[in-house]
């Protein structure tokens, strides 16, 4: 890093010892490095430091690895660094979800160490050029997330005094995490940079976005509507293909995916774009949906959610919370009485607590064994939180996992998402 700025990381891993090894790996690029065991430790050194980037294992004796990205992504800090993720999560099941909360990268525990010393040298290399830049994304041109939540604090101001209309989107190309493993970044960079240049001339000067990750962007566009933003989207997807064709996966279609919504006033940008990230994540994983929807087309007709859990205070807030959602919870007591079930074609989602008498886990061995439920989402509740634990629910079959005491917000949002994966 001769002739660069001092640099300084931020490595958050609850063993002390497994960060001084993740040091170890990254050393070479930084000139400082901090390591936080707790949420609270690193949050009280994120107001001391400016970071140039964070590495963290989301398992914490203290709070939740996706809240805690989201705490950061909240910091008004000058620049933004960039997040890297490390875990022994399958990166199939939660890679998606740790990108929408605002992560630039995930590595599944045991990782390559050549390719991921070269997405931190790559990662912190870019940082370092926005930061010479003023902030600017260098890749794509746009100004920060701060400048965007302005702008767009102006736009929900407009809309309540003035007559108008608003279009907010998310949109993220399709495969580039292939396309950066087989390429390199700079790949990678390309296809962001072919897909900004063509939004910018669709969109000519009513367009205002960010990089929301390194491998998405958020847009505002005013007084445009639904109709024209998705017709603008679709013969940008048929020119992005066209034009990066030579790097991408010909089998790969339909090269980019975005979903919009008109702008609400009430809420702000943050909750919105959460909203936009879950059903992207969702027509993800799904290769035959539409490329480009308006938000709310994959709200699902299943409603129903069943819970298993022995604590009657739990069940309680959970049904209730539900109930509000608009679901019609059923609480069981063990695998037998879900198996009984006449209606099971129209459950949603199972939520299955660790503490039931025949063991979570145990029990999402069972469910999945039962044909009819084989493709009914699940999720784990536990007072845990263990790394093994929450590696072991997933190689059961677990879609989710959620730590206890709930956060009912997180709890709705993930009930949504999952009930939107039900066939």
């Amino acid at each position: 890093m001769k002739g660069k700025p001092e640099t300084t990381l931020l490595i958050v891993e609850q063993h002390r010892h497994h960060g001084e090894e993740i040091y170890h790996d990254v050393r070479s690029f930084f000139d400082h490095y901090h390591v936080a065991t707790t949420v609270k430790e690193a949050l009280i050194l994120f107001e001391k430091h400016e970071f140039d980037m964070v590495i963290a294992n989301p398992f914490f004796a203290d709070g939740s690895g996706r809240m805690f990205i989201t705490s950061l992504r909240q910091k008004k800090q000058r620049y933004t660094p960039p997040i890297i993720i490390v875990s022994t999560l399958p990166s199939e099941k939660v890679k998606l979800d740790f990108y929408s909360y605002g992560a630039d990268a995930y590595f599944e525990i045991p990782y390559d160490k050549v390719k991921f010393t070269a997405t931190v040298r790559e990662r912190l290399e870019r940082h370092l050029r926005d930061i010479e830049n003023k902030g600017m994304d260098t890749v794509t041109g746009f100004g920060t997330r701060l400048e965007l939540e302005q702008d767009f604090t102006l736009d929900q101001k407009m809309l309540q005094t003035q007559s108008g209309s608003g279009i907010l989107g998310l949109i993220a190309p399709v495969g580039i995490d292939f396309v950066i493993r087989d390429f390199g970044l700079e790949a990678g960079d390309r296809l962001i940079k072919t897909l900004t240049g063509l939004m910018k001339q669709m969109c000519s000067e009513k367009l205002q976005a960010a990089s929301w990750t390194q491998k998405s962007i958020v847009f505002a566009i005013m007084n445009k509507s639904e109709r024209e933003v998705i017709g603008g989207l679709e013969n940008i997807r048929v020119r992005y293909l066209e034009l990066v064709k030579d790097i991408t996966r010909l089998s790969i279609t339909p090269g980019l995916r975005a979903v919009i919504s008109t702008i609400n006033a009430e809420e702000t940008l943050e909750e919105q774009v959460k909203k936009l990230s879950g059903q992207l994540i969702v027509i993800s994983k799904q290769p035959d949906a539409r490329p480009i929807q308006f938000y709310g087309e994959t709200s699902p007709l299943k409603r129903k959610v069943v819970l298993a859990d022995p604590d009657p205070v739990s069940c309680n807030i959970i049904t209730h919370r539900l109930t509000k959602d608009g679901f019609f919870p059923r609480v069981v007591r063990n695998t037998q009485e879900i198996a009984a079930l006449k209606d099971k074609h129209d459950i949603a989602v199972i939520l299955v607590d660790t503490l039931v008498p025949e063991g979570g886990i145990e029990m999402v061995r069972a469910l999945h064994r039962i044909p009819e439920l084989a493709a009914v989402p699940l999720m784990i509740l536990s007072r845990f939180g263990h790394e093994e634990e929450i590696a072991e629910a997933f190689e059961a079959g677990a879609e989710d996992y959620l730590m206890k005491p709930l956060s009912l917000v997180e709890l709705s949002a993930r009930v949504k998402r999952l009930s939107e994966l039900t066939p």
